[in-house]
C-alpha cells in the first residue's frame, strides 16, 4: 500500500481505546476470513453432496440469513457490538455441528440460514465500529487493512481446504492422493460407501472452521467499549438538533434510494455467480476439486492485492468514480467465465486467470464502497442503514434464489448463462451510481462536525480516566 499513513500521527487525533478495538477486530474478522474459506467454499460442495435440494435455493436460505442479520443490526444501537460479537460465533458454531450430524434436508437448510446470519454479520460490524472508531482520513486505508486480513486467511485456507477433503479422502479409501484427487473430478460417479467416504472427508474440513470459530469467541472477550460508542451522547444529538438533522426519513431521501439501488443490482450479480463458483468449476468444467481450492485461493488473493491499492484508487479518482470503473472494467471477464469451456484441455489454467482478474479488479473499490456507505449517514442511522441494505439483500436473494431453482439451473448451462446476466447487472448498476459523482465523489476527504464532536468527547472521557487512576 503506497503512501501507507503514520498511524502514531498526533494529528489524527487517534484515541488509544478506539485504536485497541480496532486492531482486537482486525483479529476476529483474520480468524472469520478463515472460517469464510470453509463456509463459502468446502461447505457448498459438501451441501452439494449431502444436501443438493438446498444448494439449488442457496439464495433463499441466505436471504433468509440476511433477515436475520437486519433485525440484529437494527438493535445494534441498544445492545452495541461487543454483544453481537459473542453471540455471533456461538451461533455458527451450533448450525455447523447440526449439518455435520444431520442428514435432514429442513434442519441443514435452516442451520445454513442462521449459518449465514452468523457468519454474515462480521461483514456488517466493521464498518459500524471503524466509522466510530477510525479518523476519516483513515478510514479506507483502515478498512483496507482489514478485509485484506481476512482474505489472507480466507485464502490460505480456501486453498488447503479443498486439498485436505482429497487428502482426508485418499486416506479413508486406502489409496493414493493422485488418484483420490482424479476421483473428487467426477464425483457424480460416485456411490456406495465411495460417496459415504468423500462426504466424511468435508466434515472433518468443517470441524476445522468450528475450531477457529471458537478463536474469535475469545477474541471478542478482549473489545473495550462504552455506549457512545454506538449510540449518539447528550452533545451529539442536541447538535443534530440545533441543526434541526434527521430522522429516519433520510433513509428515503433520493440520493440513499440510488445507491441502495446500486447495491441491490449489484448483488444481483453477486447472487447468481458466486455461491456456484466451486460447483460450477467442480461439476461443469470437471476441474479437480484440489484444483478448484487452488483457483479460489487466486480468486481471494486477487481480491487482496485489489483491496490495497483502494486507498489509492480513492486518491485519484474519488470514491464514485473508482467503484464504477473497477465493477465495469470485470464485465468483459465475466462474459469468458461463461464460455469457460472453449478453453479445452487448458480450462483451468484460463478460468484461473480470468477469475484472478475479474476478482481483483471488482473487489479493487471495495474499501472505498464500506467507507462511502456509512459515510452517508450520521451515525445514529448507521445500524438502520445497514439493516436497510441487508433486508434488500434478503428480497434479492430470494428472487434471485426462486429464479435459479425453479429455471435457470435446472439445466446444467444456467451456471453458464449467470455470468452473462450478471454483467448486464452491474453495467446498469455503474450507470445510476455516476449520477451520484459530482456530491460525494471526494466526500471522504474531510472530517464531518459530528466526528469532531465524538473526537472531542471521547479526548475528555480519557483524561477524565487518566485523572481517576
Amino acid at each position: 500500500m503506497s503512501g501507507m499513513p503514520a498511524l502514531n500521527d498526533p494529528a489524527l487525533h487517534w484515541e488509544s481505546r478506539y485504536k485497541r478495538n480496532c486492531f482486537v477486530y482486525i483479529v476476529i474478522y483474520g480468524l472469520l476470513g478463515a472460517v469464510t474459506g470453509i463456509t463459502n467454499n468446502t461447505l457448498v460442495s459438501y451441501l452439494d453432496l449431502a444436501a443438493p435440494k438446498v444448494v439449488t435455493g442457496l439464495n433463499i436460505y441466505t436471504a433468509i440469513g440476511s433477515v436475520l442479520m437486519a433485525i440484529m443490526l437494527i438493535y445494534i444501537h441498544k445492545t452495541g457490538y461487543k454483544k453481537v460479537l459473542v453471540v455471533a460465533p456461538i451461533l455458527t458454531i451450533a448450525t455447523m455441528l447440526a449439518m455435520i450430524f444431520t442428514e435432514n434436508t429442513q434442519i441443514i437448510a435452516i442451520s445454513y440460514a442462521l449459518l449465514t446470519a452468523g457468519v454474515g454479520i462480521y461483514d456488517f460490524m466493521y464498518p459500524l465500529m471503524y466509522s466510530v472508531y477510525v479518523p476519516r482520513k483513515i478510514r479506507t486505508f483502515m478498512m483496507s487493512a482489514v478485509m485484506i486480513t481476512n482474505l489472507v486467511t480466507q485464502a490460505v485456507v480456501t486453498f488447503f481446504g479443498g486439498k485436505v477433503v482429497v487428502w482426508v479422502f485418499s486416506k479413508i479409501m486406502g489409496i493414493g492422493y493422485d488418484k483420490a484427487s482424479v476421483l473428487s473430478g467426477n464425483q457424480a460417479h460416485m456411490t456406495g460407501s465411495t460417496l459415504h467416504n468423500y462426504i466424511t472427508s468435508y466434515k472433518s474440513v468443517i470441524y476445522i472452521a468450528i475450531g477457529f470459530t471458537v478463536l474469535a469467541f475469545i477474541c471478542s472477550l478482549f473489545l473495550k467499549e462504552r455506549p457512545s460508542d454506538y449510540t449518539e451522547t447528550e452533545a451529539e444529538l442536541a447538535e443534530r438538533k440545533a441543526k434541526k438533522a434527521v430522522n429516519f426519513k433520510m433513509l428515503a431521501q433520493k440520493d440513499i434510494v440510488l445507491f441502495v439501488t446500486f447495491l441491490a443490482l449489484i448483488r444481483v450479480g453477486a447472487y447468481l455467480v458466486t455461491p456456484y463458483f466451486p460447483i460450477y468449476l467442480n461439476n461443469f468444467l470437471h476441474i479437480q476439486r484440489g484444483t478448484v481450492s487452488t483457483i479460489i485461493t487466486l480468486q481471494t488473493f486477487a481480491m487482496l492485492i485489489g483491496y490495497t491499492f483502494a486507498p489509492w484508487l480513492e486518491k485519484k479518482l474519488g470514491s464514485i468514480v473508482s467503484i464504477s470503473v473497477m465493477t465495469l472494467s470485470c464485465t468483459p471477464l465475466m462474459l469468458l467465465m461463461a464460455k469457460g469451456n472453449i478453453f479445452g484441455s487448458n480450462v483451468a489454467i484460463a478460468i484461473g486467470i480470468v477469475l484472478f482478474l475479474r476478482s481483483g479488479l471488482a473487489n479493487a473499490s471495495m474499501p472505498v464502497q464500506q467507507s462511502l456507505q456509512m459515510a452517508l449517514v450520521p451515525k445514529n442511522l448507521r445500524p438502520a442503514f445497514s439493516s436497510l441494505t441487508t433486508i434488500v439483500n434478503a428480497v434479492v436473494g430470494i428472487g434471485v434464489g426462486l429464479f435459479t431453482s425453479l429455471f435457470l439451473l435446472k439445466d446444467p448451462s444456467g451456471y453458464a448463462i449467470a455470468y452473462y446476466i450478471a454483467a448486464a447487472f452491474y453495467i446498469i448498476a455503474c450507470i445510476l451510481l455516476l449520477i451520484l459523482k459530482k456530491k460525494y465523489n471526494r466526500i471522504m476527504e474531510k472530517e464531518s462536525e459530528e466526528e469532531k464532536i465524538e473526537r472531542k468527547q471521547e479526548e475528555q472521557a480519557e483524561k477524565k480516566e487518566e485523572r481517576e487512576a
